[in-house]
């Protein structure tokens, strides 16, 4: 069932586990399907991200179309949420659509400036009855040979203390040394920046980054308030992984929706491995 990402993350954190959140690559249906069958055979909370850059080839009018159908077909809380709305209009956009959650990506800017233009989100966020994701710390991104692409910033406690006198967004992303890609090699994640601001705020924390994360560092990072963790790198992966080879095994018959089928079933069973490492199983 469609809802928001409100009472889901409220319960997350108050309960010590995670929510997943899953880019579906701009609506595409097999994962969405993948993610919301898994979730309503593990009995857990799930979230559906869109990047505007991936709604980009089929529309992110589509992309809500079908993960709102898809999200009525199941008995199990499912949002829609975008991730890194990076302007205003952006994150107006998508909550005319009907997005119901939204994140406001002002990483890269001063900490004032980052802070003025999240609020500014946040109190039209409010408006429509939508929970707004702030950020703070920018991420790094990893090529496909898990080399550094710009800025990874871990962030400092006391200016996220700052950032939060600024402005109330619903969540918080913090730059802990995580990146969106494939890691390579030891990651240095700095968990300790969560442990420390978490004893000035309550507000729930969002963990990027998580493809190729020591496990047990995503779990100690649940247990410092993180409720809802990332992943797209490792899905996207694996469903074009399925897709060779589901073709190779002669899987698809000739017929196009076997081999969806296929992949479909492969990528469920990961989306059920996410979805224990978050604890959220029989969550709903």
């Amino acid at each position: 069932m469609l809802t928001t990402s409100t009472e889901m993350m409220k319960k997350a954190y108050e309960s010590g586990y995670a929510v997943p959140a899953i880019n579906t690559q701009g609506g595409t249906y097999d994962i969405i399907r993948a993610i919301c069958m898994a979730a309503e055979e593990e009995k857990s909370p799930v979230i559906l991200a869109h990047y505007v850059s991936t709604g980009g080839y089929s529309g992110h009018d589509w992309f809500y179309q079908t993960a709102k159908w898809m999200a009525e077909q199941v008995s199990v809380p499912v949002a829609i949420h975008l991730d890194h709305g990076d302007s205003f209009d952006c994150c107006m956009k998508m909550l005319q659509i009907g997005f119901t959650s939204i994140m406001f990506d002002g990483s890269n800017l001063p900490v004032e400036e980052n802070a003025a233009k999240t609020e500014e989100v946040a109190r039209a966020c409010r408006a429509f009855g939508v929970p707004l994701e702030g950020e703070i710390g920018e991420l790094a991104r990893l090529d496909d040979k898990g080399r550094r692409v710009g800025a990874s910033n871990i962030a400092d406690p006391e200016v996220v203390r700052q950032f939060l006198s600024l402005c109330s967004p619903d969540s918080l992303a913090i730059g802990i040394g995580n990146a969106h890609g494939f890691y390579q090699g030891p990651v240095d994640i700095h968990v300790e920046v969560l442990e420390q601001c978490r004893k000035f705020t309550e507000i729930p924390f969002v963990l990027h980054g998580c493809t190729g994360m020591d496990e047990e560092l995503v779990r100690r990072a649940i247990k410092s308030g993180v409720a809802k963790i990332n992943f797209g790198t490792q899905v996207r992966c694996n469903y074009i992984h399925y897709l060779k080879e589901g073709l190779a095994e002669n899987k698809d018959q000739g017929h196009a929706w076997k081999l969806s089928s296929y992949a479909e079933s492969r990528l469920r069973e990961d989306i059920k491995d996410i979805i224990h490492l978050a604890g959220s199983e029989g969550k709903a």
